[in-house]
């Protein structure tokens, strides 16, 4: 990101914090190397309902350094989740987004192609001119659940919302982040929002789930090993210009819709 990064970096996402400075703090290093995350599911013997996730669902970023404000979006997804209804802590899934729609609008002008260029570069989500397969997705797969609001879906009273009834959960889902081809724990508080038909039944399927961070995730970009590249994803060094607008770190926050999966 030369002028991403000369402007500082960009996601993730998926979330979500990447690099680090001085050559950004070389206490802080790389975490372990992994092309994917295992699948994430239910325990088949419970009562689950799965569910796929929008592809227009959205994850935005926010690298806070020290002369430049980088703000970015992705707003390609895919995967699932697999709700336990009477058991919400027992739910699982893996969610991931594209980072090859990655694009950051710092600056509301054209700078902000060429920032959106070197940021999917630093990530090897662009090599020249084509799109790396192999680094393009950022994955969450959702290990354990806890701190939620409720234990059951039923027992939540609904609240009217037009011709529907929404039933809200809040909850901190932990699990593991996959960004640049390196994973790291992590964990995230969120509302999600289960929406029915207005007087639909307490145990019957919602038609959609909403997903929404109660606050960002925090990205440490040097642990995915985010930084300096050129077009051809050779690793460039840090120059004084890059560490004065370059974040350590991206907060990620999620925008996430679900329908049922057929």
């Amino acid at each position: 990101m030369r002028e991403l990064l000369h402007g500082r970096a960009a996601l993730v996402l998926v979330g979500c914090a990447l690099a680090a400075c001085g050559k950004k703090d070389d206490a802080v290093g790389s975490a372990p190397s992994a092309s994917s995350l295992a699948a994430s599911t239910a325990d088949p013997t419970t009562a689950t309902w799965r569910y796929s996730i929008d592809p227009k669902s959205t994850v935005h970023v926010d690298l806070p350094g020290l002369k430049e404000q980088i703000k970015a979006d992705a707003k390609g997804a895919a995967g699932s989740l697999d709700i336990v209804p009477k058991d919400l802590a027992k739910s699982r899934g893996k969610v991931r987004i594209d980072l090859a729609t990655l694009a950051t609008s710092t600056f509301a002008n054209d700078k902000d192609a060429a920032q959106t260029k070197h940021a999917r570069t630093w990530l090897e989500v662009q090599v020249g001119d084509k799109t790396n397969e192999e680094m393009r997705w950022a994955e969450f797969a959702i290990r354990s659940i806890d701190a939620s609001s409720a234990a059951s879906l039923p027992q939540v009273v609904p609240a009217r919302d037009g011709s529907e009834d929404l039933r809200t959960v809040t909850m901190t889902v932990r699990g593991e982040l996959l960004v640049h081809g390196h994973k790291v724990a992590r964990e995230d508080v969120v509302d999600v929002v289960f929406r029915y038909p207005a007087g639909a039944a307490s145990d019957s399927r919602p038609t959609r789930l909403e997903i929404t961070s109660r606050q960002p995730m925090r990205v440490v970009l040097k642990e995915h090993d985010v930084g300096p590249r050129d077009p051809a994803g050779k690793v460039l060094e840090w120059t004084t210009n890059l560490l004065s607008k370059v974040a350590d770190t991206a907060d990620v926050t999620v925008r996430l819709g679900a329908t049922p999966a057929p």
